[in-house]
């Protein structure tokens, strides 16, 4: 029996380069068409927010300057826009969690009390870590300009729910850097 190795070998590695180029292309394609769309709806998403958080904003200016790092990589500032009109701020901060990084939002008035808290993102467990995502555990920490610890537990302002502690403690670790920024930039001008 004759072999022809064009048939056996090189036919079906030819097909499959020009099958995975196929692809590759239309997933290029898409990717390309779906990019904005995705880009603009996280910003219309992050401004609705931001005006929730601060509802005496007229409208937001991104800050510029030095951003708070408690830990690096675990604890941080992700951004902060200011309200035009001297209202306060947003701070957009990125704590360690139980599941991973866990994307919060904090509003803060020109006194620097805290008018909201809203998590944005997570990966912790839902119904478990969840419990202290709720708007009513959160809005504890309305009013709020200075927490005593890092700590939840330490703090001694901020019922925690325990079972659900990593992620109390996240969020927590997470308020407290916002007001840290707020005080490194001496406050909202």
């Amino acid at each position: 029996m004759k072999s022809n190795t064009y048939k056996e070998y090189i036919a079906p590695v030819v097909v499959l380069v020009c099958i995975c180029l196929v692809i590759t292309a239309a997933l290029a394609v898409t990717y390309g068409v779906t990019n904005p769309i995705i880009t603009k709806n996280t910003k219309a998403t992050a401004d609705k927010t931001r005006t929730e958080l601060l509802k005496d904003a007229d409208s937001f200016t991104q800050y510029k300057g030095a951003l708070v790092v408690e830990e690096k990589d675990s604890v941080y500032v992700q951004d902060v826009y200011t309200a035009n009109n001297g209202a306060g701020m947003v701070a957009t901060v990125v704590t360690k969690s139980f599941g991973g990084a866990l994307t919060m939002m904090v509003g803060l008035d020109n006194t620097g009390a805290v008018t909201g808290v809203k998590i944005m993102d997570h990966a912790d467990t839902p119904g478990l870590g969840t419990k202290n995502m709720t708007t009513s555990y959160l809005a504890q920490y309305k009013g709020l300009t200075k927490l005593n610890s890092k700590s939840v537990k330490d703090d001694g302002q901020i019922n925690y729910i325990s079972g659900a502690s990593v992620t109390g403690s996240a969020e927590h670790y997470g308020v407290y850097t916002a007001l840290a920024q707020y005080n490194k930039m001496g406050g909202v001008k």
